[in-house]
Parts: structure tokens; sequence; C-alpha cells
């Protein structure tokens, strides 16, 4: 069994998904999340526990994207790996896929924003 350290996420693409409390079940209203993929259309996040197809949920971007919440829905979440750390702790990771559900400009415009920020990052 090959053993690994779990290393912290980048903290520039780290997020929070907050799922309102009457579509979550306990436990689940509110989680960090790692961006795998952010686009105009929606984004690919990592994290901890599982999340349902279909539920809504408010992003808030990291302050090195400029912050900003963004509304979406989840469209699909599967298990994508588990880690297991020194200390013999397993550690599930999931990934989802949600879509952006009718930004306000003002939630456009910080979209838009996180996208230069991230393309400028990439550059250099």
């Amino acid at each position: 069994m090959e053993r690994s350290v779990a290393r912290q996420p980048e903290r520039r693409h780290v997020a929070r998904l907050t799922i309102p409390s009457q579509l979550g079940s306990p436990g689940l209203e509110s989680q960090e999340v790692r961006f795998v993929d952010l686009s105009r259309e929606g984004a690919r996040v990592e994290h901890p526990d599982p999340l349902h197809a279909g539920l809504m949920c408010l992003v808030d971007l990291p302050p090195a994207l400029g912050r900003g919440s963004l509304s979406g829905r989840i469209v699909w979440s599967k298990l994508h790996r588990t880690e297991q750390s020194l200390d013999g702790e397993r550690r599930r990771y999931f990934q989802s896929g949600l879509t952006w559900a009718e930004l306000t400009p003002g939630q456009l415009g910080a979209l838009v924003a996180a996208l230069d920020i991230l393309k400028a990052s990439q550059k250099g």
C-alpha cells in the first residue's frame, strides 16, 4: 500500500462553499473547497465531504482571487482519491462539478476578475 502525506491546498485556490441549511444535511452547511478548474460556465472543486447533485450553493472566492460570492448548482460529485497520512489517518477527497446559476452583474464581474487574475498568474 502506498503511503503519502496529505498536502495543504494552495491558499490562493481555497474557497468556501456554502449550502443553505434547508437544502443540505446537518454538517454540510459550509466547507472549504479547492478549485481544480474555474471558468465562466462553472467550476470543478475538490473537498473532503460528499455533495449531492442538484444542490444550490454559494462559492466564496478566496482573497487572492478578489473575493466575491457566486451562486451555483452541483451537477455531479464523485470520490476522487483517498490518501493515508504517516500517522495512519485515511482522508477522502471528492470532486464535484458545478454550474453558475443566474449570476448578477456584480457576481459576473467578480468571476471575470478572478479569471483574469488566474490567467495573469499562469503567464508568469
